[in-house]
């Protein structure tokens, strides 16, 4: 009788080994065969799941988005209003563990446009709504003094974020794409300023932000 394997196991498996690929020896090295030989398999136990290169990365993917859900979940933990739309902000822009090759083989989906398929970019879009949809929540959950277009501002922010960390990681530290994240929080919301880092928005009027006592 031929052995029963669990599908998302398997998925999960593969995913793994996508980004073991990716991390050790760059995007480019990333193939089916090379993902298969990381399994310890032939290629045919990629592509009973995964059926081209592109449904790989989207695949890891997927992945890594039910382990950054898992992470902000942890992350939000206990706080509420504007200072939970803050930790968030602080969050998105950080760099952990594997989040760098994650980012890359985002862009490099992204770029693979209709080729990569119409499943491939469906799921892609799917997860960007995904991505979006979990920035609405927070967002009404902050409070009414964020208007409407909030989370796809910071939607827009997070993503121009990660490409830029990519371009030039010493330029982009997180620290500083939390600082502008924090601004923009503070440019849009009148409740949210200091909610990070203890600044108050000044009361000129101008939309600045000053250091608090």
């Amino acid at each position: 009788m031929p052995i029963e394997v669990d599908e998302a196991r398997r998925l999960d498996e593969i995913a793994a080994a996508t980004i073991q690929v990716a991390r050790e020896r760059g995007m480019r090295a990333v193939t089916i065969r090379a993902v298969a030989e990381q399994l310890g398999g032939s290629t045919a136990v990629i592509t009973n799941y995964v059926p081209s290169r592109a449904g790989l990365m989207v695949n890891a993917l997927r992945h890594a988005e039910e382990e950054w859900n898992r992470e902000i979940e942890e992350e939000l933990q206990g706080l509420e209003g504007p200072e939970r739309l803050s930790a968030l902000a602080r969050w998105m822009c950080t760099t952990r563990g594997d989040d760098e090759v994650l980012r890359r083989l985002l862009m490099e989906t992204i770029s693979a446009g209709p080729a990569a398929g119409k499943e491939v970019e469906r799921t892609r879009s799917d997860l960007a709504r995904a991505h979006s949809a979990s920035l609405d929540a927070v967002v009404a959950e902050a409070g009414p003094g964020f208007p409407p277009e909030t989370a796809d501002i910071l939607h827009l922010l997070f993503r121009g974020f990660w490409l830029a960390a990519l371009e030039d990681s010493e330029g982009w530290p997180a620290e500083r794409g939390a600082q502008a994240a924090q601004a923009v929080l503070d440019l849009l919301g009148t409740g949210a300023s200091g909610a990070a880092d203890g600044r108050v928005a000044s009361s000129d009027g101008a939309g600045e932000a000053t250091e608090g006592p």
